[in-house]
């Protein structure tokens, strides 16, 4: 367990590919912080990984990034070193629903709530060796549009107007921004952290409800899908700003 120092904190750990990336980030001696929206799900995936992996410490956080207040009293009690923040928890093409702050939902929790969880624990990052910050984008972050980035695009809260899939192509759009930008402000504030997007290519991950299903045959499988991620959070060669992919 070379890096039992070391502390990964992961966004939706509780299934799909943020399970997947925590088991590999064990199974590397990353201690955890499990953040999931389900507490029963989230205990079931913890003991998963604490009895296949007994050396680690894996704290578990029910928290949903879309609630802005309770990202902040998250952030609040966080108290130590943070090496990789694994922003992963996301949702794809749901009906449509606003967030308690009024956003719309998939960009609440794709892209802003995981905004505002990085700049409230970016002392923590800095107090790591080697901090790193991953993000979840896609590729279909090509059919993201954010044509004004005005406070009405971003937060998307005119049912009438609202396309499930143009949406969630945006929010991974913000979330490849967000991740290049990060990296550009730290490097110029000669900052230790560095910023890495991620995406999985096409894998079944649990996102995919809404999605047509026969496509499925084509996908990686969830595991398979997380190696972009576990790389980003892991590789030595990695220096910041790329977007990493299959």
């Amino acid at each position: 367990m070379a890096n039992n120092n070391k502390t990964a904190l992961i966004t939706g750990a509780s299934s799909g590919l943020g399970l997947n990336a925590s088991r590999a980030l064990a199974a590397k001696g990353y201690n955890l912080i499990m953040a999931s929206r389900g507490e029963a799900k989230l205990e079931k995936a913890s003991a998963e990984i604490k009895a296949q992996y007994p050396d680690v410490q894996i704290s578990q956080a029910v928290l949903d990034v879309s609630n802005f207040d309770q990202v902040r009293d998250f952030a609040k009690t966080t108290q130590q070193p943070i090496d990789v923040l694994m922003n992963n928890a996301g949702v794809m093409g749901p009906d449509f629903s606003l967030s308690v702050e009024g956003i719309e939902s998939q960009m609440a929790i794709n892209h802003l709530g995981h905004f505002l969880l990085t700049s409230l624990l970016w002392e923590n990052l800095e107090q790591a060796e080697s901090p790193r910050v991953v993000s979840l984008s896609s590729t279909v972050h090509r059919r993201g549009k954010l044509e004004t980035a005005s406070v009405s695009e971003i937060t998307g809260s005119d049912k009438a107007s609202y396309d499930r899939w143009q949406r969630y192509a945006d929010t991974k759009l913000a979330c490849l921004l967000f991740a290049r930008e990060l990296d550009i402000r730290a490097k110029q504030a000669k900052s230790k952290v560095i910023s890495i997007a991620a995406h999985p290519g096409w894998a079944i991950t649990g996102l995919q409800d809404n999605f047509p299903h026969r496509f499925d045959r084509f996908a990686q499988t969830a595991a398979e899908g997380a190696q972009s991620q576990i790389d980003a959070a892991i590789n030595p060669l990695m220096t910041g700003g790329e977007f990493v992919g299959p």
